[in-house]
């Protein structure tokens, strides 16, 4: 009797045993799929440079694969950016405008248009995370709600017009800025005729919204903090210098961290480190990749055949600008074509910058249901704009 005793309380503990481990392994793999849900981009650069680190082991040498001016560029201008946004400046800017602009298509027109100037300084990312939820707020209150489907296509279809402009609106754009060594001018000149193009198109068709007429008063609780914002706007000033080179960016980073760490330590709190990590993966993703003959073969043989523009467009359809963007630039020296191809290619397939999952999250979120007619009006919006605008630039090409 006692052996078979023994011999039950064995079975138990094994039954215990594995019945933990199973709930281990379902626990990791729901922080698996939640890690993938909020930051697909980091996992997968993760999961790339880790496959890429088995033919070429880690040495000292990964250390040259790191652009040191574009990682230091990048987390100040994320760590301003937070704190910008935390100073409340896109929401009183946002309900100003709601509390003026007395019709839909005007409230519309407006949101579209604050989207395209911040995406220039702020990132796109960054001003879709803000105005998104802004938009639907404020449809919602003016009892609009039939608008917000198109108001988001809208809103992201300007962010990404709007980053192409500067080399700090998107952050493969501050990198390649800073890895060619480009002239500012010269940036700006190539970027801007897209620019105008794809801007010039959605608010043609924003002219389109009913103008159904409204009253809005903003709310008491939206308030501004103007010597916090004046701190954050001379210390973006200070990003753009290090961008330029005009200051050293160890120096302008160290600036920005004793600034932010007196003024409200809580910014870093907020900060995208997740962005900075996925380009310390891709660094050595790409660096690994171009050690690895058979693979440098593809690419340049694809690049000699396409062209940078084309074979950039294409790929980050695939596997999303950013990566495009770093993995090329090893291959190629065709900055322009490059940038154009990465930023024109924004638009596209869900996966082609992080700003369109950012919509579809935001839009799933939102509660409005539809979600299937959503995405493929907006995919209708984006296929469209990238054949347009491509067509135009491929034209451009042509003719210098």
């Amino acid at each position: 009797m006692k052996l078979f005793s023994e011999h039950i309380d064995e079975l138990d503990e094994k039954h215990h045993g594995v019945h933990l481990a199973g709930m281990r392994a379902r626990s990791a793999e729901r922080a698996a799929q939640r890690a993938l849900a909020h930051n697909p981009l980091l996992v997968i650069s993760a999961l790339v440079a880790l496959v890429t680190m088995f033919f070429v082991p880690p040495s000292i040498e990964y250390l040259d694969y790191f652009n040191w001016h574009t990682l230091a560029c990048l987390f100040s201008i994320l760590a301003v950016i937070a704190a910008i946004d935390s100073s409340g400046l896109l929401e009183f800017v946002a309900h100003s405008l709601a509390e003026h602009a007395k019709s839909t298509r005007t409230l519309v027109v407006a949101l579209v248009l604050v989207s395209l100037v911040c995406s220039m300084f702020l990132s796109n990312d960054m001003t879709l995370v803000t105005v998104l939820p802004l938009a639907l707020i404020l449809l919602k209150s003016v009892n609009r709600e039939s608008e917000i489907p198109f108001a988001f296509i809208a809103i992201t279809l300007a962010a990404n017009s709007g980053g192409m402009l500067l080399p700090f609106g998107n952050p493969h754009n501050l990198y390649l800025y800073s890895l060619f060594g480009v002239d500012f001018g010269d940036f700006i000149a190539v970027m801007a005729p897209p620019l105008i193009l794809s801007a010039t198109l959605l608010l043609v068709r924003c002219f389109f919204v009913k103008k159904a007429e409204f009253h809005y008063k903003k709310p008491e609780s939206v308030r501004l903090s103007k010597p916090r914002v004046v701190i954050y706007v001379v210390l973006f000033a200070l990003c753009i210098a290090m961008t330029v080179d005009a200051v050293p960016f160890l120096m302008g980073t160290v600036v920005i961290v004793v600034v932010l760490a007196i003024t409200d330590r809580r910014v870093f709190a907020k900060t995208d480190y997740a962005l900075v990590m996925t380009f310390v993966c891709f660094f050595i993703f790409s660096g690994n990749i171009a050690q690895i003959p058979a693979i440098s073969s593809f690419f340049e043989s694809v690049l000699d055949s396409c062209g940078a523009f084309i074979t950039s467009l294409v790929s980050s359809q695939i596997i999303s600008n950013v990566p495009s963007a770093i993995i090329l630039s090893h291959f190629s020296n065709d900055w322009a074509g490059i940038v154009l191809g990465t930023n024109v290619g924004a638009v596209g397939t869900p996966i082609a910058s992080l700003a369109t999952l950012i919509t579809l999250r935001q839009y799933q979120k939102s509660g409005l249901g539809n979600n299937g007619a959503f995405i493929a009006r907006f995919e209708a919006y984006n296929f469209a704009t990238l054949i347009i605008v491509a067509l135009f630039e491929i034209f451009i090409m042509q003719v210098h």
